[in-house]
This record gives C-alpha cells, structure tokens and sequence, in this order.
C-alpha cells in the first residue's frame, strides 16, 4: 500500500469561461499538484440542478461531459469548471425539507457554542448559508451572524426574518468589505458549498482575512474516501468540483495561511467530515483525530491508481445491474416511479439512461421543484401526494441518503405492497418486511 505523499467552490445556459480546464484535469485544485489520473466517465449530462421548467421542456439544453479526475497527492476528486458564471445566482437546491438536514444543522450550532467559537461579542458568517437553516439555528441560541450566498431567490427569504446576507459570491474582496463593516469575524462557516467553488485559493484567502487571530474556519464535506468505498459515483456532477480528502483541506489550508487543528465524522450524505481550522499559528493545538485520518486515508489506498480503477469497475457492474432491473419490472408490466430528485439523482438517471419511459414520474416534497422536470432526461417532479394516488409498484430511490428518513415517511406504501429500488451502495429491493436495512 502506498505511503501518503509528504504534507508540503439556475437558469442559465452559457457556459464560463474560465482557466478551469487545467485545474481539474491536468492540475489539482487543492494542492496545484499535476498528478492527476481520470477516474470516471460518466457520459454529457445537462446541469443537475437545473430543473427545467414546464414551459421550457422542449428546449434544448446545455448539457457539457462529466469526467472525473483524482490528484494521487492528496486524493481530491475533481472536475474541470464547466458550470455557466451566473448558476448560483437562481439556485432551486433547500435544505429544509429534510428533517435529519434541520437536526443536523442544529446540533451545528450548539456544537459551535460548546466550542467558544461565538463567544463574547464575536459573529459567525456562513458562506453558502441557502436558506438560513444554520443561521436560524445560531441566531435561536443568541450568536450574532451574516449569511453569504449569491441566490437571489433563497436569501430573500433569510432577509425577512431580520438577518442580515450578503448576496454575492464569496472572495477575498466581499471578505474584506465584510470585515471593514463588522469588524473580524470569531466563525466563519461553510456546509456542503467548498464543493461548488471553481477558486479555492481564492475563497480561503477570503477566510484568512475575515477570521479574527482566535476565530475558527468550519468546513463541512462528504469525504472522497467514502464516495470511493461506497460506489457513491451519484454525488460527482457538474457543481461539486471537488470531493475532498481531508489531506487536501490540510494542504490548501496550509498554502492560505490556515492550520488543521481537528477533524470529526459525520454520517450525512452519505459520510462526510467537519473540518477545524485557524489562522497559522492560531491558539489551539492540533487534535490527534488529524493524524489519525491522514493515516487512515493512506492505509484506505486514496493514493493508489488501483483503487480508482476497481471503484470505475464497481460503478460500470453497478450501473449495468440498475438498468436490467427497471428493464426487467417495465417487461413484467409493473410500473415504476422515482422519489426525491437531489442533484446526486440527476447523475444517476442520466448514467443510466432512464427518461418517462422507465421512470413515470418522480417525487419530491420541495415546492421549488415540483411542476418542473429533470435536467436532461425530462422526466416530471411531483409532490408526494401522487404516490398514494398511483401507488406505483416500484420506487426508485434517487434520495438514498435519507433512506430511513423516507422508509418512516412512506410506511403506508410499503404496507400497500410497494417496494424502493435502492442503488447505492449496491442495487437492492426494500419492502414492509426488510424496511431500512
């Protein structure tokens, strides 16, 4: 086994126009390392969150080849930037209708008042805060925040609630304006966002001169090692550029001018981390939880072309399974539906070819989704209410992370003889009798 190299971030239709083809293919995106491999090609796809609307269903849409890559320096997986310049600015992605998303991120929040993080007369900014289901949470336990986000059509709703959002990408330049306005920053936060970023140099510069001498940047982000381990191709498109080792947070936090001091496990999506970092030299020493997940992620073979290899075997038998499944049940006249349609699901129907010929409809319980059809592969987006009217035989189950979350939500299908169709990690039938498992 290979030894761990030495420690040294819509409605549109343009694509940007950018350097982003070498940082992402040739070159990596954390560490500027050039010794990239391809991991996985998973064909052209249309933007995942761009759900189109029913109204513009039959026009033609930008759609760019989805090719994955991995730095064997620091095992972050990549794609070059293909997402159009202003994606962010109509985002149609919420965190709130998810019940385990809204306990996580309250149970964020007092984690940061157990650490000290917001103590005193400090304030929290968090980067990417959509709809300000954190900032809600912190402001309930009396911590002063900002939010930052550049989606017009979320953060208005943050605005009527009296919290104060920054409406614009974020860079060393807002950083700076922030800080002059309000002073330093005690947190800075960031949640499933680093994997959106195009410049991540630029975003942790940005940190670097918002945080105060004492303040704490928080990374939370599904961990490369997991998406490998777990065949979880789904959550590589066109917006998460970056998958994330946590050797290369520490690498770019290093390049910033920023410390790893600690790192802890998370369950979400499918297995993710929440990073710890400071300004260099910053007050608090470095946890032995570091070390530890630099080693493991050594000893887990993310350094080694032949792991990456055996996960494109996995995904291609993977895939391969999936689509002789639906092929067999739409053989047997049985009909078949779809619930949820997170971006991760628009990977996976598009890998697999699946339209509303084999998948009839799809549910999910975001009203900004509903009405409106997937990206590329055009099938409809429902509200939930449609499964106990139709009762499908079969449910694909494209939100899979929230597996127990929806089994509990969708008892009564299942009591009526319905089944999920769960493809990750591997392909499996749930019914009344097996339930989560």
């Amino acid at each position: 086994m290979a030894s761990a190299p030495a420690i040294g971030g819509g409605d549109v239709s343009e694509p940007l126009e950018s350097a982003g083809e070498e940082l992402g293919a040739e070159r990596c995106r954390a560490c500027l390392g050039r010794n990239t491999i391809e991991v996985l090609d998973l064909g052209t796809q249309a933007i995942a969150n761009r759900y189109v609307d029913a109204s513009k269903r039959h026009e033609p849409e930008p759609a760019f080849p989805l090719i994955a890559y991995v730095c064997l320096d620091c095992a972050l997986i990549q794609l070059p930037n293909r997402v159009p310049a202003e994606f962010f600015r109509h985002y149609l992605y919420t965190p709130a209708a998810a019940e385990g998303l809204r306990r996580h991120f309250s149970s964020l929040a007092d984690r940061l008042c157990e650490a000290g993080a917001v103590a005193g007369d400090g304030y929290l900014v968090d980067i990417g805060c959509n709809e300000g289901v954190l900032l809600r949470a912190c402001v309930e336990r009396g911590i002063r925040v900002v939010g930052v986000d550049p989606a017009r059509n979320l953060i208005e709703r943050v605005r009527a609630d009296g919290i104060e959002v920054v409406g614009e990408y974020f860079d060393v330049d807002v950083a700076r304006r922030l800080a002059r306005r309000r002073g330093p920053a005690s947190a800075v936060t960031t949640t499933n966002t680093f994997n959106h970023i195009p410049d991540l140099h630029d975003f942790v510069g940005g940190v670097r001169e918002l945080l105060r001498g004492d303040g704490v940047f928080v990374v939370e982000v599904p961990h490369s090692g997991d998406l490998v381990e777990h065949n979880e191709f789904d959550t590589i498109y066109h917006e998460h550029l970056s998958e994330f080792s946590l050797r290369s947070i520490v690498e770019l936090c290093r390049s910033c001018g920023l410390e790893v001091f600690d790192v802890e496990a998370l369950s979400v999506h499918g297995g993710s981390m929440r990073v710890w970092a400071q300004l260099a030299g910053g007050p608090r020493a470095q946890n032995e939880r570091v070390a530890h997940q630099l080693e493991g992620e050594a000893e887990r073979g993310l350094y080694e072309r032949s792991t990456y290899e055996a996960f494109r075997k996995r995904v291609e038998s993977l895939l391969e399974r999936l689509r002789d499944e639906v092929a067999d049940l739409k053989r047997s006249g049985a009909t078949v539906a779809a619930y949820g349609s997170p971006a991760k699901g628009m990977t996976l129907l598009a890998a697999c070819g699946f339209g509303p010929d084999e998948i009839d409809w799809v549910a999910d319980r975001s009203t900004l989704k509903q009405g409106r059809y997937t990206p590329g592969t055009g099938i409809p987006i429902v509200a939930p209410r449609r499964i106990s009217e139709d009762s499908p035989d079969v449910m694909l189950m494209l939100a899979w992370n929230y597996l127990g979350e929806i089994v509990e939500q969708q008892s009564d299908y299942l009591r009526r003889g319905g089944r999920f169709l769960v493809p990750i990690p591997t392909v499996r039938f749930i019914d009344a009798d097996t339930g989560g498992a």
